[in-house]
């Protein structure tokens, strides 16, 4: 009857005891039992001005749907001039809680957002949509910073939000029908 060879575990392996010399010398010699720490990335240097020409507006649409019903959505849109030599783009986001640490990437010089949405009888039109907008005002914001070449950033944009967005798009209920005949 034989017996079972103890084992070890070392570098989340298991291995017989008689190995134990072998890789007690690699530890000690540092070879192949190292753990590196995680680097971080570099941080970009910034370089030139923040974006300019930041403009905010709301979008409506809405689709007809049988026995007099309307799927709607507004959208919140956010656009700036292009900025010279950018590559791309970055969003930070701004909440009731805080600034988010993930930045958002865009390739083009808009970025839109759905902000309330409804389903209703036509006769209707957009129920509660200023309510819905209303509740989102406060709570969100951006800025936008320009990516440019070897590791390169425009400075950040001031905070934008939604509240910034053209106070006569609230009250108003403008529609653009997107639906399609069948």
């Amino acid at each position: 009857m034989s017996q079972r060879p103890q084992l070890i575990k070392c570098l989340n392996v298991w291995l017989p005891v008689r190995s134990q010399t072998f890789f007690a010398l690699l530890l000690l010699s540092g070879v192949g039992c190292q753990e590196s720490a995680p680097t971080q990335p570099e941080e970009p240097r910034v370089l030139g001005s923040p974006v300019t020409g930041i403009t905010t507006k709301l979008e409506d649409e809405v689709t007809s749907l049988p026995g007099g019903q309307i799927a709607w959505s507004t959208f919140w849109k956010l656009c700036w001039h292009p900025y010279p030599g950018a590559r791309n783009y970055q969003l930070q986001v701004f909440t009731s809680e805080g600034a988010s640490p993930r930045l958002r990437p865009q390739a083009t010089p808009c970025y839109r957002l759905q902000i309330a949405a409804g389903y209703n009888a036509q006769t209707q039109g957009l129920l509660n949509r200023d309510k819905l907008i209303s509740l989102q005002m406060g709570q969100l914001s951006y800025k936008i910073r320009a990516v440019l070449a070897d590791n390169t950033v425009s400075e950040w944009s001031p905070v934008v939000g939604l509240y910034e967005a053209s106070p006569s798009a609230l009250s108003g209920q403008r529609s653009s029908d997107t639906s399609t005949s069948k």
